[in-house]
């Protein structure tokens, strides 16, 4: 691992830019085992969108932002992204285990 400053060369900078991507990777699909887990234990769609919760992850997000000196506006967008992709995963994956349930009991 080399600090910006001790890349020399552009191929020194891909190598860690691609270092840090395939720890963002892992992240995610740690972060989706556990969407994927509330998505199991939501039992209506309607549970998948909170919108108290999605704004205090937004307001957590924000305040780390700023903290870190990034640019708030790129990342907000991401984090919003990202939070409306696990919302209508979790949406779709209710959906189907009621639909499963509903099957099952012969409804």
């Amino acid at each position: 691992m080399r600090k910006p400053e001790e890349c020399t060369e552009k191929a020194h900078i891909r190598e860690e830019i691609d270092r840090i991507d395939r720890a963002l990777i892992a992240l995610f699909r740690d972060r989706d085992s556990y969407v994927r887990r509330m998505a199991e234990l939501k039992t209506d769609p309607s549970e998948a969108r909170d919108d108290d919760r999605v704004k205090a992850v937004l307001d957590k997000v924000l305040a780390e932002l700023e903290d870190k000196e990034l640019a708030p506006d790129l990342y907000m967008q991401f984090w919003e992204d990202l939070i409306e992709v696990n919302i209508a995963y979790e949406e779709t994956a209710i959906a189907a285990h009621q639909s499963e349930k509903n099957d099952a009991s012969g409804a």
